[in-house]
């Protein structure tokens, strides 16, 4: 009797063994995914951190927005900018050499042209105002049907109208009834910058 309790019980010291050991290693690879996953997001996370304090932001493609995703790095500045007409005239302008000038040498100044410029070309048969906002493609988004639209959503904010008006009352025009390309590219790089300063979008 006392050999069958013996054995038994060491078969029971044995399964209670595997079982712990098999509970620990379970442990082990979750945490250690667990933990994986942390130091990769907080990895990413400085990445993201370093580049935006050495201005290296990364900015989304939408809707046949001109800039590429990723950080500047040493990417040329025609290579990282769809439009080559635009980069030319941002280059002229700002006595820039298309060929060599890098994107992380493009200041804030030469962007809000480039924007102005952008602005003008694709998106300049479009109202000022989204409540005039021509609706001819109705599969178009509501962002890009206006300026007061493209704003708000560039700078995640709600009183585009109210920054256009303001500005508009400055430069004397009418914002009803008037389109983008009527105005000047310092026109729409001062509405972008108050845009900006107005709205809670992250500042430089």
């Amino acid at each position: 009797m006392n050999r069958k309790l013996k054995k038994y019980r060491v078969l029971l010291i044995a399964a209670g063994m595997i079982m712990c050991m098999t509970a620990g290693l379970v442990i082990g690879i979750n945490w250690s995914r667990s933990h994986a996953q942390d130091r990769v997001t907080k990895a990413a996370d400085k990445e993201m951190a370093l580049a935006k304090t050495q201005g290296n932001e990364s900015i989304e493609e939408s809707e046949g927005m001109y800039f590429h995703v990723g950080p500047q790095g040493e990417t040329l500045y025609k290579e990282a900018v769809a439009d080559e007409e635009i980069v030319k005239k941002v280059c002229g302008k700002y006595n820039l050499d298309y060929d060599t000038v890098q994107l992380q040498d493009v200041t804030r100044d030469m962007r809000n042209y480039e924007e102005a410029l952008w602005l003008k070309k694709e998106m300049g048969d479009r109202s000022l105002l989204a409540e005039e906002a021509r609706k001819e493609d109705e599969s178009e988004s509501t962002a890009f049907a206006s300026l007061e639209g493209y704003i708000c959503d560039i700078y995640a904010f709600g009183d585009g109208k109210a920054v256009i008006e303001r500005m508009c009352k400055e430069f004397g025009v009418d914002p009803h009834g008037t389109v983008i390309s009527e105005l000047t590219e310092e026109q729409l790089i001062q509405i972008g910058e108050k845009a900006y300063e107005t709205s809670d979008h992250p500042k430089e």
